[in-house]
């Protein structure tokens, strides 16, 4: 009962965590769309009536931006040196526990955080990978779309809502020439980056 207690903490920790860097990378999302906003105004609009972009502003925006990330990789630094210092007795305390199943692959995953997460992982092993490089890399409003009916499929097959029509995964893969060796490399990818 105490090494469950110990996952579950590690768990919460983990969590309030996640919720932490969320929040972080709202606020520098936040600074770099105001930056942003701040250059598109000050960009002339007309060529005859060119506006001066104001430098220091800029700079000022700038030097914050790099604060906030600085800041945001020194967090995300020490929540992995804590989380690898804690590493050994939670992976324990899991390999003790057994598989609930009764819940959905989607459930026992970590539903569709953990879904996406594992996507993402993978997708940019795919790009490295000679294998498959040639289906991932697209330009990014294609790969958006992918990306997002990847997620769908995903979901429902593995127990979650279903948002994907499974009657055009055949149509949409026919002309792609994907073979069982391109097909197989996608499995090995996505077992990897669930596993990571």
């Amino acid at each position: 009962m105490a090494d469950a207690t110990k996952v579950v903490s590690a768990v919460d920790k983990t969590y309030a965590d996640i919720q932490s860097v969320k929040t972080r990378m709202t606020g520098v999302t936040g600074t770099l769309n105001q930056l942003k906003v701040a250059v598109a105004t000050a960009l002339p609009t007309d060529a005859s009536k060119g506006q001066q972009i104001n430098v220091g502003f800029v700079r000022q925006e700038l030097t914050k931006a790099k604060e906030a990330v600085a800041k945001f990789k020194e967090m995300v630094k020490e929540a992995a040196e804590n989380g690898a210092a804690s590493g050994p007795a939670i992976g324990g305390a899991r390999r003790q526990m057994n598989d609930d199943k009764t819940r959905t692959l989607y459930e026992r995953v970590g539903g569709d955080l953990n879904i996406e997460t594992g996507f993402e992982i993978m997708y940019g092993k795919a790009l490295q990978d000679s294998r498959v490089r040639s289906f991932f890399e697209k330009n990014q409003r294609k790969m958006a779309g992918i990306r997002k009916k990847m997620f769908q499929f995903l979901s429902g097959y593995m127990g979650g809502p279903t948002l994907y029509d499974i009657a055009n995964l055949k149509p949409a893969h026919y002309h792609m020439n994907v073979t069982d060796y391109h097909f197989d490399a996608v499995l090995e990818l996505f077992s990897a980056a669930f596993l990571e």
